[in-house]
């Protein structure tokens, strides 16, 4: 048969550890699921934004065919969905800025990305090129995104992983034969 006194420490001992279970929970909590769930929300939103930066430049290519070359800017802003200068919901990576758009004449020099044509004034002047078979008529648009020649680099939001896993979006080129170009 256990004393008194013994079975009265056993009881204090207890309540004395009475908060030792929350307390590790806590730090559970704190040390391994937080992390865990910031992780599967960084790697959610890597997904969502390789497959937008896609979506961004399906949609600059196919604005940009059957708008004039002076539209370049609202068709940038029409493909990271915005009406103002800004980033694309979700994704500060990618920007007005970023939609790189291309005219070219071949289409070869719209894969390599050479011989860019510029300078003319109209789409009634292009049109009159391309009936001519002149060397400067659009008849290809290139959309890209990319940040200085660079592909666009994937940051984490989460300040925990820094530059962990900062590593570059997939390439994301579209190229579109010209249509209108404005012109209608």
């Amino acid at each position: 048969m256990k004393s008194p006194i013994h079975s009265r420490n056993s009881l204090l001992s207890r309540r004395h550890q009475s908060g030792a279970a929350a307390v590790e929970f806590a730090l559970i909590s704190l040390f391994a699921f937080l992390p865990l769930m910031l992780g599967i929300v960084e790697f959610g939103r890597l997904f969502y934004v390789a497959n937008t930066v896609q979506e961004v430049t399906r949609r600059a290519a196919r604005a940009q065919v059957v708008n004039w070359t002076s539209e370049s800017n609202s068709v940038q802003r029409y493909a990271v969905f915005r009406n103002g200068n800004g980033a694309l919901a979700g994704a500060p990576e990618v920007t007005n800025a970023t939609v790189n758009l291309g005219f070219y004449h071949s289409y070869a020099d719209a894969v390599s990305s050479s011989n860019p044509i510029s300078g003319i004034a109209s789409a009634q002047d292009n049109l009159t090129n391309c009936l001519l078979a002149s060397p400067n008529c659009i008849l290809f648009v290139r959309a890209t995104l990319e940040s200085g020649g660079a592909p666009i680099a994937y940051t984490p939001m989460i300040g925990w992983f820094g530059d962990l896993f900062s590593l570059p979006l997939p390439g994301a080129t579209v190229i579109m034969p010209a249509e209108a170009l404005g012109l209608l």
